[in-house]
């Protein structure tokens, strides 16, 4: 039984790993493994006593995943380049978020050391994120009068025109000749 789990253990590992290295951006690998952490496997039905075993390693499954899927997670989280303050503190609400509920499934099901495991990985990941995000521009709500080219806009807030693309990723227009009256950009 327990060589069964060793097993199964390492194959949340494999797949999680592997699907994080799949991907060459981190915000896809974020995108991909968030899923995994809620997860949940087909409902079984019964009130015997093997209706009762298979729910409990439906159970353990589930969980071996979610934390393979959560230690995937962070890594991904890491290897991110938050373009933003407002862009490190969402992924960091958004991960710790996804860490905390499976604390708290722990927790409930008296499992102190993958509670402890997991609430020391959401310290680290705060932290991480909350230190790179610090010292990141804020994104600010740009208002014009008239509608402007992006490259003039580019040149206008940051005196660079090489800021463009960005700019219009912010802005996110219907064509770059014309920005929206209002659109967010970077504070510097």
């Amino acid at each position: 039984m327990s060589a069964a789990s060793d097993v199964f253990a390492a194959a949340g590992v494999t797949l999680t790993t592997a699907l994080a290295e799949a991907t060459t951006d981190p915000a896809d690998a974020i995108r991909l493994l968030l899923p995994l952490c809620t997860i949940e496997p087909v409902e079984t039905f019964g009130s015997g006593p093997l209706a009762h075993t298979i729910l409990q390693w439906r159970t353990a499954l589930a969980s071996n995943l979610h934390c393979a899927a959560l230690a995937a997670l962070a890594t991904a989280s890491a290897a991110y380049q938050p373009v933003s303050y407002q862009d490190a503190l969402s992924l960091r609400s958004t991960v710790c978020a996804a860490i905390d509920a499976e604390a708290t499934i722990a927790a409930d099901a008296g499992d102190d050391a993958t509670y402890q495991a997991l609430r020391a990985l959401r310290a680290a990941v705060a932290l991480d994120l909350s230190m790179r995000g610090a010292n990141l521009p804020v994104l600010v709500e740009v208002t014009t009068q008239v509608s402007m080219p992006s490259l003039v806009e580019a040149f206008a807030l940051y005196q660079d025109t090489s800021r463009e693309p960005s700019l219009v990723a912010s802005a996110d227009p219907p064509h770059p000749l014309f920005l929206p009256l209002s659109f967010p950009a970077l504070s510097r």
